[in-house]
């Protein structure tokens, strides 16, 4: 039986089986990283997706455009769906409008009388419904395409599901992808071909 001297001088001078007992320590690190790097880069692609469909959809919505048959509603989510070619899942995707009358209007509250001076909305001020909901709004904003020369924000969004079980830990099982584009509608008369 070797001595403790001996068997101490054979274990600090033998490098056998250090490699890899270092992957060991460094593959976990190293697989995550590959992982996340895959799942953001669909996230990405995905965000780009989503980008360009509600960029064109944007475009279509401002000309007033509407195919025989079909409502102006169904023509832009037909558009997104169209556009992102398959790759996203079409009844998940949530498109929502704005519409103002000009751009200075965008994300404004709807305007009020400050009875009690506090610089805030209170229950029970008068107010000027602007988008006809019967309610103040802290956006004016009134759902729909608008008219003619009316300021549309479209905005598309998307519950990106994370695949990678890890990854979805970190960052939650869903990534919310969200696209907004702001138009002003051309003076058109509705065009139904």
């Amino acid at each position: 039986m070797p001595s403790s001297h001996t068997l101490y001088t054979l274990l600090r001078y033998n490098s056998k089986g250090v490699t890899t007992i270092e992957f060991a320590f460094i593959a976990p690190v190293v697989i995550l990283m590959i992982m996340g790097i895959i799942e953001f880069s669909f996230i990405m692609f995905t965000t780009a997706v989503i980008e360009s469909a509600t960029s064109n959809t944007s475009r279509l919505g401002k000309t007033g455009y509407t195919a025989a048959g079909s409502t102006r509603e169904e023509q832009i989510i037909a558009n997104i769906k169209a556009k992102t070619a398959g790759f996203l899942d079409p009844n998940q995707i949530q498109v929502t409008t704005k519409v103002y009358d000009a751009f200075d209007d965008v994300g404004d509250p709807e305007p009020y009388v400050d009875t009690n001076n506090n610089s805030q909305y209170d229950s029970g001020e008068s107010f000027s419904d602007i988008n006809g909901n019967l309610q103040w709004d802290s956006d004016m904003g009134a759902t729909g395409y608008g008219d003619a020369n009316d300021v549309v924000i479209y905005t598309v969004s998307y519950p990106w599901h994370i695949n990678t079980p890890l990854i979805s830990n970190i960052i939650g099982p869903t990534y919310n992808i969200i696209s907004r584009s702001a138009v002003k509608n051309e003076p058109y008369n509705v065009i139904n071909l």
